[in-house]
């Protein structure tokens, strides 16, 4: 199995060296995204990627541009030039664990499209739990088998449902991965939740999703599919 693992990163300086470090013998092809970085994450990139020639793929925004442009900049550029057969995505801030990659990718290698790496929210601050609890039940009404969880980060998915996604997705920030599975759900993808442990840093967070905003936003893709079917 041919895996290539695309990492997004913004201001990720204090959590990024340790993850990459982890996924890099995981994988057989790593994209890196800087997206528009101010601290030191532009430079620890450039340093794994002027090592990992052959491996390490860079992708540099001059500006910030969001979490979903920088995930289907990734999907773009693997589908254009790197051979894979899954794809996995994962969240530099350390809030994911490396070690259950194989995980991940063994639910597609049993024949799942799309794997999303579930999280316990039980431990979650109530300000990152409550989001999913609301979107994740509104979502159940349009589709009874949909995922308990919608918005994690840590995803795989098979080539075939990257190639799909990719003509369809589109957003600046997290709403994008929401119409990601919006659009598995509609088109009948198989889906698995893999259960995974996430460290929630109650100090200096480095997540950049707004409870308010991206909310707002996934809700409005949400009602908006709901209303007329339309993405």
């Amino acid at each position: 199995m041919n895996l290539s693992i695309v990492v997004p990163c913004y201001n990720v300086e204090k959590y990024c060296k340790p993850v990459i470090e982890k996924i890099l013998p995981l994988s057989q092809s790593l994209i890196l995204i800087d997206d528009g970085s101010t601290d030191q994450t532009s430079n620890i990139l450039q340093e794994f990627q002027s090592k990992n020639k052959e491996k390490v793929h860079l992708i540099t925004f001059p500006k910030n541009k969001g979490k979903g442009v920088a995930l289907l900049k990734g999907f773009q550029y693997a589908l254009d030039h790197i051979p894979f057969d899954v794809l996995l995505t994962i969240d530099s801030d350390g809030q994911h664990l490396p070690s259950e990659i194989p995980k991940l990718t063994a639910c597609v290698d049993k024949g799942a499209g799309f794997v999303i790496g579930s999280r316990n929210f039980n431990h979650a601050p109530f300000i990152r739990r409550l989001p999913n609890l609301i979107i994740s039940f509104l979502l159940h009404r349009l589709f009874p088998n949909a995922p308990k969880d919608t918005q994690s980060g840590y995803r795989a998915f098979n080539k075939a449902v990257v190639q799909k996604l990719e003509k369809e997705i589109y957003g600046d920030r997290y709403e994008l991965e929401f119409r990601c599975l919006i659009i598995a759900l509609r088109d009948k993808v198989k889906i698995k939740e893999c259960p995974i442990k996430t460290i929630y840093h109650r100090k200096n967070s480095s997540s950049h999703f707004s409870a308010i905003k991206d909310s707002t936003l996934i809700l409005h893709v949400l009602f908006n599919y709901w209303r007329s079917k339309s993405l």
